[in-house]
């Protein structure tokens, strides 16, 4: 077994991960970096629709502590990424932006969501006021959502199939390019040395610091480390346990699939959708061509109160399905969505995989009492040098490892 010393050792290059990396190396400090995938940013924080949240879909959190929380991260992630990749940052492509239908049954009705709305742009328009220069994905919109004319969308949508619309602000960005930018920040940082295709089994208090262990092509490995950063998303809990740290109560993991699409030629400068406010899904057009697709109701396939998540999730989160696999979920996703979107069905598959989601609710989406729908239990938690690094949201991620790294080196 390989047994080496090192100061700071990262655990999971999503990301969160990566995020702490770049900002310690960014600081002086080297770091090594671990990652169970040949390469960083493969699962969660890569499988998403990529939407950086202003908070507006959490409106069903009444103190609105979720959606100040997502605000903030949002109109952080820009100057987080700038700082990391330099000018590569403002390259990132951007969604078209997205209306808001809701739903005949939306747990909140248009009025209520109208109010949810109006107190996001109360938030946004204090912390512009206390800090100007913020911006949301290189702009600065005035409006965060404003009431839409529901037969201004009919011609696109059926939108006999909802009760308002509302337009927004909100844009998604590209995940793949996002993790092709921050691979190459990585491969690049003299300060940081990425350790990929090697699985964290343990990690071990060791007098003033700890000892991290798994295995890798070559056999077990260990390194000694002073600090550790545990970004590891849906592994993070079982990781913490095993140090002795109880997880807060209530965890469950989810498995999402998503479908990525080309786009007929009608369909390229479509709207952006999310139906709220539920288990309904999202379209996500960019400007490649291509869209991103998701159905809650038949896409989430998995749920689990385990500290880690099944093994049988990890080919679909590695976009490892079969092709028969592959297809099925592909059409039943795209006919479901044909439904209220029409022209989903005639989009060609181009991708079918599926992320973890990590949260905490003993009940779905569906239900208004559901702690899904609170997004505030996240964060850093530092116990000594050892750091568990809960992102939230891909909205999130930068600044919380950019506190997660603030932490690091306040300990060193």
């Amino acid at each position: 077994m390989s047994h080496e010393n090192r100061s700071v050792t990262i655990l999971g290059a999503g990301l969160s991960g990566a995020s702490v990396a770049l900002e310690l190396a960014t600081q002086g400090v080297r770091v090594t970096l671990i990652e169970r995938d040949a390469l960083p940013f493969s699962r969660a924080s890569l499988r998403n629709e990529g939407k950086i949240h202003l908070g507006l879909i959490y409106a069903n959190d009444r103190s609105l502590a979720t959606a100040t929380l997502q605000l903030e991260g949002a109109l952080t992630f820009s100057t987080h990424l700038r700082r990391w990749l330099g000018p590569a940052a403002d390259t990132l492509r951007r969604s078209t932006p997205f209306h808001y239908l809701v739903a005949k049954d939306s747990l909140l009705d248009a009025d209520q969501l109208e109010a949810h709305y109006a107190a996001v742009q109360m938030l946004y328009d204090e912390q512009r006021a206390c800090a100007p220069a913020l911006d949301y994905m290189g702009i600065r919109p005035e409006r965060l959502a404003v009431r839409d004319d529901p037969a201004r969308l009919s011609a696109h949508l059926r939108m006999e199939r909802f009760a308002a619309a509302f337009e927004t602000a909100e844009v998604a960005v590209d995940t793949a390019q996002l993790a092709n930018l921050v691979r190459e920040a990585l491969a690049k940082h003299p300060l940081i040395e990425l350790r990929a295709s090697h699985r964290v089994d343990s990690v071990a208090a060791d007098g003033g610091g700890f000892i991290v262990a798994g295995q890798c092509a070559s056999g077990p490995w260990a390194i000694s480390s002073k600090q550790v950063v545990n970004c590891l998303w849906e592994d993070r809990l079982r990781i913490d346990h095993g140090l002795g740290l109880t997880p807060p109560p209530g965890w469950v993991h989810r498995l999402k699939y998503r479908v990525i699409a080309r786009l007929p030629q009608a369909m390229r400068h479509a709207q952006s959708v999310t139906m709220v406010l539920g288990p309904y899904g999202d379209v996500v057009v960019r400007d490649d061509g291509t869209a991103y697709f998701s159905w809650y109701p038949l896409g989430c396939k998995g749920w689990s109160h385990d500290l880690a998540p099944p093994a049988s999730w990890d080919a679909p989160c590695r976009a490892e399905l079969s092709a028969d696999e592959a297809r099925a979920v592909a059409k039943e996703l795209l006919e479901a969505v044909d439904e209220w979107y029409p022209g989903a069905a005639r989009c060609e598959p181009l991708l079918v995989d599926a992320g973890a989601i990590v949260g905490y609710g003993s009940t779905d989406v569906n239900d208004p009492a559901s702690g899904l729908h609170d997004r505030t239990r996240v964060g850093v938690n530092s116990h000594g040098g050892y750091h568990s690094l809960d992102p939230g949201k891909l909205t999130t991620a930068p600044m919380f490892g950019q506190q997660a790294a603030d932490k690091v080196l306040q300990a060193l």
